[in-house]
């Protein structure tokens, strides 16, 4: 055979050879050089079915509609205008089906960023899983402590972890105690048994004293309960001056049917965690008396609608109707937050290139824009990659509405808390 055709079947060979390379290489690299036209993977690992299922579509759509007004905004303008691309996974509400779904984002679909998982027991492991290759992950609406406490390098946090949840209320409690002269003394805990409710628990055991409140029950609730009825009697027994939730929605429509059922007072009202009680599916099926003088802790500045100008939180909101039935929630404005922090991050790393994404990520530094509709005036990540800025709002049910009133700065004009909280007769 011909030496001239021996070199070039030997060329073929080292091109088909390095084009393998090249596509084994796809997981880490193939999204890094956006040509025009590109299109760049966002996984985001959430529950669509389950348990939390409400929740994980709120925050989906929350992604889906700032994916789409960053792409018709003209996309990743330092990489030649590249379109985002949201690529789902459902985790059913469960840490193993969270983590091969991870597992199926980061080596089939090749993303280049992961965001997700609502759940704290789902995100804890599935996040691990993005660290251990090396695939940047923003945390969204998981607030286990312990997320960011790994010393993990490619794992971020926008919204609160569970001590900011916990301080927020015994705060809000405190600054209400002092306007009035009439503290809350006594608080009974009830809580999802799940990494989310202990590690909220375990947070207000660890500041209640500083408030100088005695905690009188401290009860986690049952799997897959179907009556909460022992749990409001020994809740009932107890006296406490005010209980202190964490449940996710299923249960918390069934206890809240339930505590008025009975006709529960508790002097200084229910105060929750957030979860089901910023679900507007849980308040669409509940009678306004039902949820009246709620306190929540928010995850994001539930009125903000009533002062934000920015027709792109305007569009959010109608968006959300249109593609759910109700407006915007916490977990929706945390789903569009967290794409919008993942855009920044690009448009700065120039590169979807998962380290130069990870290290733009670390330096973020967001004081304006759609990135902070969830009412945050900063996101900047210390060095475990939680947002340091990141904080809620308490709100009480008034009038049938949610409405600000802690801190006192983000209450708006004639809003006056009301503190004690009627009996149910009184209602």
């Amino acid at each position: 055979m011909d030496l001239h055709v021996h070199r070039r079947r030997a060329l073929r060979a080292l091109a088909g050879c390095s084009l393998v390379m090249m596509l084994g290489t796809a997981a880490g690299l193939a999204q890094a050089q956006a040509a025009p036209g590109a299109t760049i993977k966002i996984g985001c690992v959430l529950p669509l079915s389950g348990g939390s299922a409400a929740v994980g579509n709120q925050t989906r759509a929350g992604v889906t509609i700032a994916v789409d007004q960053i792409n018709r905004a003209g996309g990743i303008k330092s990489m030649n205008g590249a379109k985002l691309e949201a690529v789902f996974g459902d985790s059913q509400s469960k840490a193993d089906v969270g983590v091969s779904e991870t597992e199926r984002l980061i080596e089939r679909e090749h993303v280049a960023v992961l965001c997700g998982a609502f759940n704290s027991a789902v995100t804890f492991p599935a996040s691990e899983v993005a660290e251990r290759n090396k695939t940047p992950w923003v945390a969204v609406g998981a607030v286990k402590d312990e997320i960011t406490e790994r010393n993990f390098k490619y794992v971020f946090r926008i919204n609160n972890k569970a001590t900011y949840d916990a301080r927020e209320q015994l705060d809000a409690m405190s600054m209400l105690a002092k306007d009035t002269g009439k503290p809350v003394k006594k608080v009974a805990l009830f809580y999802e048994g799940g990494d989310w409710g202990r590690s909220h628990a375990a947070n207000i055991r660890k500041l209640a004293g500083q408030h100088g409140i005695e905690i009188v029950l401290d009860e986690p609730a049952p799997p897959n309960q179907m009556d909460f009825t022992s749990q409001l009697l020994k809740i009932r027994s107890a006296k406490p001056d005010a209980l202190i939730l964490a449940l996710y929605t299923p249960d918390q429509l069934l206890f809240t049917r339930q505590l008025e059922e009975q006709r529960l007072d508790l002097p200084f009202g229910v105060h929750s965690a957030g979860g089901g009680t910023e679900d507007p599916s849980f308040y669409a099926a509940v009678q306004p008396k039902s949820v009246a003088y709620y306190f929540v802790q928010e995850d994001w500045q539930i009125d903000i609608l009533d002062n934000n100008k920015d027709p792109r939180l305007a569009e959010a909101d109608q968006r959300t109707k249109q593609m759910l039935g109700y407006g915007m929630s916490a977990y929706t404005a945390q789903g569009l937050s967290a794409a919008y922090v993942i855009a920044d991050a690009l448009e700065r790393a120039k590169s979807a290139d998962r380290e130069k994404l990870r290290d733009a990520l670390a330096a973020t530094d967001i004081t304006s824009g759609p990135a902070l509709f969830t009412g945050y005036q900063r996101i900047k990540f210390d060095a475990s990659g939680q947002n340091t800025f990141a904080h809620g709002v308490i709100s009480e049910n008034l009038g049938g509405k949610r409405r600000t009133i802690w801190p006192v700065a983000n209450r708006a004009p004639g809003i006056k808390p009301v503190w004690p909280v009627p009996t149910w007769s009184q209602r």
